[in-house]
C-alpha cells in the first residue's frame, strides 16, 4: 500500500490514500493531535512529567517543526559523581532533540525537520521516604 503525505496549510498532517489500498478518502492528523504526541514524547526522552513540558507544533519544509519549552532534569548538586556523569548541559539536550526527532518521526511517519529545545529551567529528584 502506497500512501503520498503532505503537509495541510494550517491545519497539520494530511495523508492521501494511494489507488493501490482500494479505500478512497484522506487522513487529516489536527494540528493540536501533533502537539499532544509531541509532548508525550518529549517528556518521555526529557523525563520530566508530561504538564511541565510546552510544546508548539507547525509546518516546516515539508516536514514538521515542534518548539519544545522544558525543564532539563538534573542529579542532585550533593553527588559529584552524578553531577560528572551527566555531562554538558549543551551535549545532553542535543542528545534530546535527535531522540525527540527520531521517536516523533516514527510516530507521525512524517518528517520532522527541525526540534527547538528551551531549556527553561532545573528539576532534580524528590526524594521520598519509605514508610
Amino acid at each position: 500500500m502506497t500512501v503520498a503525505e503532505a503537509i495541510r496549510p494550517g491545519g497539520g498532517v494530511t495523508a492521501a490514500t494511494g489507488a493501490t489500498s482500494g479505500v478512497a478518502g484522506r487522513v487529516d492528523v489536527r494540528e493540536r493531535v501533533v502537539r499532544k504526541v509531541s509532548e508525550q514524547i518529549a517528556s518521555q526522552v526529557i523525563g520530566v512529567d508530561a504538564d511541565r513540558v510546552k510544546v508548539a507544533a507547525s509546518d516546516y519544509r515539508d516536514g514538521v517543526a515542534v518548539r519544545i519549552d522544558t525543564p532539563m532534569p538534573v542529579p542532585p548538586l550533593d553527588d559529584t559523581a552524578a553531577v560528572h556523569a551527566a555531562g554538558a548541559v549543551i551535549d545532553t539536550v542535543r542528545e534530546m532533540q535527535r531522540r525527540v526527532q527520531e521517536q516523533l518521526a516514527q510516530v507521525l511517519g512524517k518528517p520532522v525537520t527541525r526540534v527547538d529545545i528551551t531549556v527553561s529551567g532545573a528539576t532534580t529528584p524528590v526524594k521520598r521516604r519509605v514508610r
